[in-house]
């Protein structure tokens, strides 16, 4: 109604001590009022055929019982409510539980509806992404939980577009987004461009990206024939497979969707989207608003000596791993705990294929049928094809699907009431994909139970976090707490091995701020193939650049052994002070970014620019991104679009040029209307181009 229906003031009740539950309808004529007292919703049954009790009276007939109805709704709609806004609507949605009450009586299975429509998260991230492109924007990102139904999403966003590619790394995942695209939009033509299919003349494409990402397949498509793009699981989107796709198509919207809020197994995908994350909704909102069942998470303590396991390039070594976790002690131990917590039916996640084949044989011959699933060859008796074991677990046949990172994404297998965790925690992408395969709503299922065998490899601390839907690398508050001081979703439970609180205490002893930044580093310089830059850290890392920035880029270059004999010889002079200005400057909003941009001409950093030189960046910046243009939302800039030359420099005068006048590094000269760099610094500006750029 907010969106739809304009000059009707809609409001929300703001009192939080006292109920609000009247239904009443009033109707206020000129010469006459009415007003309707009862029951009645407006529905059709309740103003219909159904049994509901109003009272009705008039004005002309009852004028006290009248005013006195009146005066009260106006006290109650001039003094106890807020006018509802965009801001209000978002902040609404984002804090909404859904009373425990309801959880209990409602059928918990998805409705059946003939023809599928948005619902819940779905509703919302439909607005802002229409909202987007009104605004000019052109790609962003929609991170959502695992179970809010993303490709319905984008199957209903890509309705107003008529031609339409999906992409995914999974065949899999392809042909679930084609029976989704195909119930919202049965008119459109479907087709297939995979290695096995490709079907010619459709309107809307399912390909994966190792068959479209070939030179010769891509080139099949004019840049310009899609009009809207769908990259799910975008977090693979850093992959060359992808960049080749993304970098080749020009399409009117690019779309991508992820289940993770985290950067820091995204490397840099956030830049591929244009940094525009358009619609966010984390696992413990989803499960709060009744969107995905609550968990009960089970953290036993795991004597494995993960010491012992070599550490490479951020990951530990397979080989090792398997080692470590393939034999009978640990699998007692893991049957012990699957027999007093697990529910029906069960999902275990493995290291590799041998884990996964060691583990179901196990378990069946202590009498718990089990399937070993994976992408590779076996003669293994336990190892399963996966739809032949997802339908033997959905009919009871086996309890137990082991599996090496094949359900981590796409395979919708909500029957699931039980996910074990028996290998380390390495990418919390993954933890969360693979606790979401266990968190989708099914009939006669209420909660899911989470079994995780935790030992002492690196950040096994973080995961109570990511739970509590907190993000490890910025939480301002303690990493390790007792279990009851972690604000867990609405209905959910963890429960630790008392062994494990110590554990943890250790494990963060081991692991300050200072080691995670030089891992984070040293994990993207890995993955770029050369040295990151401060745009690579803040747009790869979970801990906020300024962190990276406290002592200045060149000091943390510096501890990391990365410093090049020219960027070494600034270090305490005027140019490691003037770097550090300028890292250090607050960017309240974006004014000052063009304004130093302007001092950038040829490639090279000049010492003095015009006023007006400065004016035409500003002017450029704001008309040439619609998502700057948010800055210049306010009534006294009201007809910016009108400005001329002379307006901007006014405004770059009033604000940017003012504000970093104030540093120790510009000048600005009123008479001559020129802005200067300090003296001190103009013998280095030549080498300090290439730097201040990185």
């Amino acid at each position: 109604m907010y969106d739809h229906v304009k000059g009707i003031d809609v409001r929300f009740y703001s009192e939080t001590v006292r109920s609000f539950h009247p239904k009443a309808y009033i109707f206020d004529y000129r010469d006459e009022g009415e007003i309707f007292v009862g029951s009645s919703n407006i529905s059709l049954s309740a103003l219909t055929t159904g049994v509901e009790w109003n009272y009705r009276f008039f004005k002309s007939e009852h004028p006290e019982d009248y005013q006195h109805f009146s005066n009260t709704f106006d006290l109650l709609f001039q003094y106890y409510s807020e006018p509802v806004t965009e801001e209000l609507l978002k902040a609404y949605a984002l804090s909404y539980k859904k009373p425990r009450i309801m959880r209990s009586e409602e059928n918990t299975s998805p409705p059946q509806l003939p023809t599928p429509e948005p619902r819940g998260a779905q509703i919302e991230a439909l607005y802002y992404l229409k909202q987007a492109r009104l605004e000019g924007v052109n790609k962003g990102l929609v991170v959502a939980a695992t179970g809010i139904g993303k490709t319905h999403l984008a199957a209903f966003d890509s309705l107003t577009f008529e031609r339409v590619l999906f992409i995914a790394h999974r065949d899999e995942i392809v042909r679930q987004a084609y029976d989704i695209f195909r119930s919202i939009r049965p008119a459109s033509r479907l087709g297939f461009f995979t290695g096995e299919h490709k079907d010619f003349g459709a309107d809307i494409y399912f390909s994966t990206i190792q068959t479209l990402s070939r030179p010769e397949n891509l080139r099949i498509f004019p840049p310009d024939y899609f009009n809207y793009i769908v990259v799910d699981e975008f977090h693979h989107a850093a992959a060359e497979s992808y960049r080749r796709v993304l970098n080749y198509f020009q399409p009117d919207f690019l779309l991508g969707l992820t289940a993770t809020p985290f950067r820091m197994d995204n490397k840099d995908i956030f830049e591929l989207c244009g940094d525009n994350v358009i619609y966010e909704i984390s696992l413990k909102q989803a499960i709060e608003r009744d969107m995905l069942v609550p968990f009960r998470y089970y953290a036993i303590y795991d004597p494995t000596d993960y010491d012992k396991v070599e550490f490479v390039n951020g990951r530990y070594v397979i080989e090792d791993l398997e080692r470590e976790l393939s034999h009978t002690d640990r699998a007692d131990l893991i049957l012990t705990h699957y027999q007093r917590l697990a529910g029906e039916r069960t999902l275990g996640f493995c290291v590799s294929i041998k884990h996964a084949e060691f583990m179901a044989q196990y378990f069946t011959e202590h009498g718990i049928k089990s399937a070993a699933v994976h992408s590779g060859l076996s003669g293994n008796n336990c190892s399963a094809d996966r739809h032949e074991a997802v339908e033997m677990l959905k009919n009871g046949e086996i309890q137990v699907i082991f599996a090496v990172d094949i359900f981590n994404e796409g395979v919708d297998i909500p029957v699931v009431d039980t996910v074990m965790f028996l290998r380390p925690t390495e990418s919390y992408v993954v933890f969360l994909q693979q606790l979401g395969r266990g968190l989708r709503k099914y009939q006669d299922k209420h909660y899911l139970t989470v079994i995780d065998f935790i030992g002492n490899y690196k950040r096994a601390h973080y995961v109570p976090l990511i739970l509590a839907g907190e993000n490890p690398w910025t939480s301002q508050k303690p990493v390790v707490r007792n279990p009851e001081e972690y604000n867990m979703p609405e209905g959910c439970m963890i429960n630790f091995d008392f062994r494990i609180i110590d554990l943890f205490q250790e494990l963060a002893a081991r692991d300050p701020k200072s080691f995670r930044m030089r891992d984070t580093y040293a994990r993207l310089k890995q993955s770029l193939k050369r040295r990151p830059t401060r745009v690579d850290i803040y747009e790869g890392s979970d801990i906020p650049i300024r962190e990276y920035l406290k002592e200045g880029w060149l000091r943390f270059l510096k501890q990391m052994g990365d410093l090049d004999p020219t960027e070494e010889s600034w270090l305490g002079t005027a140019a490691e002070e003037f770097l550090k200005e300028i890292e250090k400057t607050h960017m309240t909003k974006a004014y000052k970014v063009p304004t130093i941009s302007a001092f950038l001409i040829g490639g090279t950093i000049v010492p003095r620019v015009h006023l007006d030189q400065i004016a035409e960046e500003i002017r450029s910046f704001y008309f040439d991104n619609p998502l700057h243009q948010k800055d210049l939302n306010d009534p006294s800039n009201r007809n910016w679009r009108n400005w001329g030359l002379k307006e901007f420099a006014n405004q770059a005068r009033k604000n940017p040029v003012n504000f970093l006048s104030r540093g120790r590094f510009f000048h600005y000269d009123e008479i001559n209307k020129v802005m200067y760099i300090d003296s001190s610094v103009e013998p280095f500006l030549l080498l300090l181009t290439h730097n201040i750029q990185k």
